[in-house]
């Protein structure tokens, strides 16, 4: 019993060193080509989903923004104020313009950038402040403006939600309600004249 005690401890201690002393293979760095670095375009489902964001958070952002100028602050402060605020799809774009902003460019060409980022949902924000800072039209139409087209936006978005709510809901309501119909009407009648055959 104790050479087989001492056999076996003597094996693991001659495993224990043989790991501690192996020497690794030297990694070899190979070149890479600059075709393997290249990002990959986004998939079109990756872009979809971007959109769908993007939609459902401008109304709200825009909202913000009337929001800080009805509040005082001059346009271009209002968007500086509100982008940290903002959902992550948008955010990016709105803080573009700020930034572009402190590097001095003037706000209205500024404000390009949005439609560019965000797509057309962000045109009419964008060519209404720089009409106003460009030609100095005033501001209190233009807010009343993008807030009701902002909340007439997401009612729409609300309404296409709810139409295709059924649509949606059709085939989980009918894989869940058949096999209970299943299981509560039709086995205990199967049973039943199982039953009444061995009789």
């Amino acid at each position: 019993m104790i050479t087989a005690l001492s056999a076996v401890a003597a094996q693991v201690a001659l495993l224990a060193t043989a790991l501690a002393l192996r020497h690794e293979r030297p990694r070899v760095v190979r070149p890479t080509t600059a075709h393997a670095r290249t990002p990959r375009a986004p998939s079109r489902r990756a872009v979809r989903a971007h959109r769908r964001a993007t939609d459902r958070a401008f109304p709200d952002a825009v909202e913000l923004v009337v929001l800080a100028v009805r509040a005082g602050y001059l346009p271009a402060a209002a968007i500086a104020v509100v982008t940290p605020h903002l959902a992550m799809p948008i955010r990016a774009a709105f803080d573009e313009v700020s930034a572009r902003c402190a590097n001095g460019e003037r706000f209205a060409d500024a404000l390009g950038s949005l439609p560019r980022r965000l797509g057309a949902i962000a045109a009419p924000l964008a060519d209404s402040f720089a009409a106003a800072d460009r030609y100095g039209q005033p501001l209190a139409p233009v807010l009343e403006r993008l807030a009701d087209e902002a909340r007439q936006h997401r009612r729409r978005q609300a309404d296409t939600l709810a139409r295709q709510l059924p649509v949606r809901m059709s085939l989980p309501l009918v894989l869940c309600t058949l096999p209970s119909f299943v299981l509560l009407a039709v086995v205990p009648l199967l049973l039943a004249a199982l039953s009444s055959l061995h009789r």
